[in-house]
């Protein structure tokens, strides 16, 4: 027999604009995989991924919002 668990959280308002946050980082990321996958190059490789998106993205002025994220819990 197998268990079946629920949870339920309930952050507070500064951990729900952090959540927030972190998920649209996750939605860029996995929305720049899917363009690059299908025009037909291979899946990109995490160390590709963090260089992109972790050191060279943060001096693109369009992704300067992510110079300034911190999760405070």
């Amino acid at each position: 027999m197998k268990a079946r668990y629920r949870y339920r959280c309930y952050p507070t308002p500064s951990q729900k604009l952090g959540l927030a946050k972190l998920f649209g980082c996750v939605r860029v990321v996995f929305n720049f995989c899917i363009s690059e996958y299908k025009g037909g190059k291979k899946k990109p490789k995490n160390a590709k991924l963090q260089k992109q998106f972790i050191t060279q993205a943060k001096k693109l002025e369009e992704r300067a919002w992510r110079k300034h994220q911190t999760i405070q819990g």
